[in-house]
């Protein structure tokens, strides 16, 4: 029984300690939760500036290659009556 009692004496001042410390950690993951949440915000939103630029960049692609080939079969030169 005396030891059970030494036993106990010694885990009351641990687990003493631990309770601040738990009560610390509590708000700072508390304040962590929404800097987090903002953080993925923002990577979500630069994800869909990637994906909007890369969207543009496939539509003026081929565009482009249009504009190459009216560029390439259109007349050199006007015909000119002497």
């Amino acid at each position: 029984m005396s030891y059970q009692l030494s036993v106990t004496s010694y885990q009351l001042p641990v687990i003493s300690y631990q309770l601040p410390v738990t009560s610390y950690q509590l708000p700072v993951t508390s304040y962590q939760l929404p800097v987090i949440s903002y953080q993925l915000s923002v990577t979500s939103y630069q994800l869909s500036v990637i994906s909007y630029q890369l969207s543009v960049i496939s539509y003026q692609l081929p565009v482009t290659s249009s504009q190459e080939i009216i560029f390439t079969y259109s007349p050199l030169s006007p015909i000119h009556n002497s």
